[in-house]
């Protein structure tokens, strides 16, 4: 059985302060991120992809949502709070859920979301 991650969005709020506008006004790409996290064999696939690949974790899930699922969420250009917001979901996730990671800057450069950057995570040793 595996084990079922644990998100405390009060502890998220604390850590990645400013991040309050992108939990209640961008609900909408919150939402997605909390899907996400119940969907384990997704979240394995962008753990491979960060891991072995190097792509960031950003850039495989607004791919996903937007080429894979044909969503329309990530088709239009995003709000600052939005894109760094969701760039704080992925980090809360792998430094404090996963645990061990550190992260730095991979160029993404996506037309239809704006998004530029996206953090990339590689194990501590």
């Amino acid at each position: 059985m595996k084990n079922k991650m644990i998100w405390n969005e009060e502890d998220f709020l604390k850590t990645y302060k400013g991040t309050e506008t992108f939990v209640t006004k961008e609900h909408a790409y919150y939402a997605l991120f909390m899907e996400l996290l119940e969907d384990e064999d997704l979240l394995a696939h962008i753990r491979f992809a960060n891991n072995v690949l190097g792509v960031p974790p950003l850039k495989t899930f607004v791919l996903y949502e937007r080429d894979v699922l044909k969503k329309d969420v990530f088709r239009t250009p995003m709000t600052p709070a939005a894109k760094r917001g969701l760039g704080a979901c992925f980090g809360y996730l792998y430094k404090f859920i996963y645990g061990g990671y550190g992260s730095e800057q991979c160029w993404f450069n996506d037309a239809p979301t704006g998004i530029k950057t996206a953090s990339c995570f590689k194990k501590i040793p």
